[in-house]
């Protein structure tokens, strides 16, 4: 089953297509893995065995990121996850939201841009792959079937504007990352150089500023990318906590430096 012909195919698929497409690629590699871990060389170094087991356990590990992103993707609640993985809701949020955000910030995608594959290319080989596996069940898009570009082909223009729009919002939110990098090495440097507090209070409120304008294109992002508010309100609230401290700090040096003023003039 393909696209139907008067639609073109989708160079991104749906960022649930592109999470189930990430998975499954991360599990054809960790198959073919733990197939080459078969004690065929009997000359083999010590410590060879052990060191292909330890990477296979290291590529399991962001297999499981990947299927904690796939199911966020799908709209499971991190209680949901937290069962699962047989964890407290806290534990797993603190395990898997830095990847899950991660995935976010890079553009919800399964291969690198410039790619000159989609993941709708991926998938149907992964059919081909499957159906030579499974003897039981020989599909010919196992795969490639369950893919909202495949079941869906009408919605990838509505996916696209979303996309778009989340898209330009993550920018935004690089260049902030960027702004708040370089004011924190002005103050870094002001601090190192003894400046007076009123300089520094001004590079901290400009800081606070910074900090309260991404917490709100946190906020936006939860409409634009519904599947994953909850990081993105948690990434708000952050934004809004460091702001508060910041300006609070802010408000403290700029007192400082009155009193300074006051007694030079007294």
């Amino acid at each position: 089953m393909t696209a139907t012909p008067d639609i073109p195919e989708p160079r991104v698929l749906s960022p649930r297509d592109e999470a189930r497409v990430s998975f499954a690629l991360q599990a054809e590699m960790i198959g073919k893995a733990a197939f080459d871990l078969l004690p065929v060389d009997p000359s083999a170094p010590h410590g060879d065995r052990l060191r292909r087991a330890l990477a296979l356990r290291a590529d399991t590990d962001l297999l499981i990121e990947d299927a904690v992103i796939a199911e966020r993707e799908e709209g499971a609640t991190w209680t949901q996850i937290a069962e699962a993985a047989g964890t407290s809701k806290q534990a797993a949020h603190e395990r898997w939201a830095g990847p899950v955000s991660a995935w976010a910030a890079s553009g919800r995608a399964a291969l690198p841009s410039g790619n000159h594959r989609t993941a709708l290319d991926v998938a149907r080989r992964l059919d081909e792959v499957y159906a030579k596996h499974d003897c039981g069940n020989p599909a010919s898009d196992a795969v490639s079937s369950g893919l909202d570009a495949v079941r869906f082909p009408g919605a990838v223009a509505a996916e696209a504007a979303r996309r778009e729009r989340a898209a330009g919002l993550h920018a935004r939110l690089t260049a902030l990352r960027h702004q708040l990098t370089s004011l924190h090495e002005q103050h870094r440097l002001l601090s190192d150089g003894g400046a007076r507090p009123q300089a520094r209070a001004e590079v901290q409120a400009r800081q606070s500023a910074t900090y309260e304008e991404q917490a709100a294109l946190y906020e936006e992002l939860t409409a634009a990318e519904p599947e994953l508010a909850d990081e993105h309100r948690a990434n708000a609230e952050t934004g809004r906590a460091f702001a508060a401290s910041t300006r609070e700090y802010a408000e403290l040096l700029a007192a400082k430096s009155e009193d300074e003023v006051a007694k030079g003039s007294a």
